[in-house]
């Protein structure tokens, strides 16, 4: 019986390294559509990181924590603000975001060595997700200022940012925690960030398609007819 909870426990592990494969294979079937765009990249980019960490968890956990924690946030943290700053469109918010993910990086570097955590770096993960959660309200407030003639849903960045926050907020208090009482727990992170995949997943759908949207309403001649 003591061994069932470690066995269900590397089962979600598994589960969630390999979902990391789907957005980069949806990426590769609708390579022609999404090659040049950036929000797709980065998230291809992001999920190929992530596997080969998860990948190698147990050697990079046994030999390298202090440093294998830190790059897993800040991989994390630079993808989720490139994809949203991405999305938003006042330049002004753009540079925000830019200054201050470069102060957290900052931070992550003296944090990583002033502060020796025991099982992950949850200040550091603390504040990635307020920035994060920040930033992603910020773009739902831009976009509700639009007038759409579409449910917001069927917008591709939708899917990202839906992802995000559902990860995010999922896991912040098992991530803020983590180091201290809910180890025994820890692998319902791996349920939720399985689902940001997923979520991913149909993002890149939807990408897929709106390429196809723009491309062909550029290749439709204006007709005057007046």
């Amino acid at each position: 019986m003591g061994q069932m909870p470690q066995a269900i426990e590397r089962l979600f592990f598994y589960i969630l390294t390999y979902s990391f494969l789907l957005p980069i294979i949806f990426f590769f079937i609708f390579f022609k559509k999404l090659k040049s765009n950036k929000v797709a990249i980065a998230v291809v980019i992001y999920s190929i990181i992530i596997f080969l960490f998860l990948s190698f968890d147990d050697y990079l956990n046994h030999y390298y924590r202090h440093w294998y924690s830190t790059l897993y946030t800040a991989t994390e943290y630079s993808c989720f603000a490139f994809v949203i700053g991405q999305i938003i469109q006042k330049k002004k918010i753009k540079f925000l975001i830019f200054f201050l993910s470069l102060l957290f990086i900052i931070f992550e570097i003296i944090y990583l060595f002033k502060i020796r955590f025991n099982v992950i770096d949850s200040v550091p993960i603390g504040v990635e997700t307020i920035l994060i959660l920040l930033y992603a309200f910020y773009l739902f407030f831009e976009q509700f200022q639009k007038i759409e003639t579409t449910y917001m849903y069927n917008n591709y960045w939708f899917w990202f940012v839906i992802g995000i926050i559902f990860y995010l907020s999922s896991s912040f208090f098992f991530n803020i925690l983590g180091d201290i009482h809910l180890v025994a727990y820890w692998y319902l992170t791996y349920i939720f960030e399985t689902i940001k995949n997923l979520l991913f997943v149909v993002g890149i759908i939807f990408l897929s398609k709106q390429q196809d949207l723009n491309k062909n309403s550029t290749t439709i001649p204006f007709l005057d007819v007046i």
